[in-house]
């Protein structure tokens, strides 16, 4: 499966079992990633992300191991992320800010090839890192 991520500096994703933050910006690349390929799965609490701005429709799945091989999965929390030996792809995002956290992003990207990494504006924040890991 493919794996997307949002992270802070310090590989936060929540805090208080909320989303540390969001940004249209990112939704919109998300899209554009999946939209000609396979589905997005997500939990219940993540396609909230995609109801309120756009009319993209993820999949919900609250177990990840029900995701297929070839599709994508965005998980915001990090019992989300399936075992590693499942996962082909990551595509993280970085807020590049350090927010409050208690819950972070554990994978170790040392094991993985960065294929790819892009910076863009985003809606909220004037600086996003895009980052495309492959085994």
């Amino acid at each position: 499966m493919i794996l997307i991520v949002c992270n802070d500096d310090k590989n936060g994703m929540m805090f208080n079992n909320r989303r540390q933050s969001r940004d249209i910006i990112i939704i919109n690349d998300i899209i554009q990633t999946v939209k000609d390929e396979n589905k997005l799965y997500c939990s219940l609490y993540t396609s909230k992300l995609f109801f309120d701005e756009t009319d993209f429709s993820p999949q919900i799945c609250e177990n990840t191991v029900q995701v297929p091989k070839d599709c994508y999965l965005f998980a915001e929390h990090p019992s989300q992320i399936p075992n590693e030996k499942n996962i082909q792809k990551i595509i993280r995002y970085l807020w590049n800010r350090s927010y409050p956290s208690d819950n972070i992003f554990t994978l170790n990207l040392d094991k993985w090839k960065l294929e790819s990494m892009c910076d863009f504006v985003g809606y909220s924040h004037e600086k996003i890192t895009k980052e495309i890991y492959k085994k």
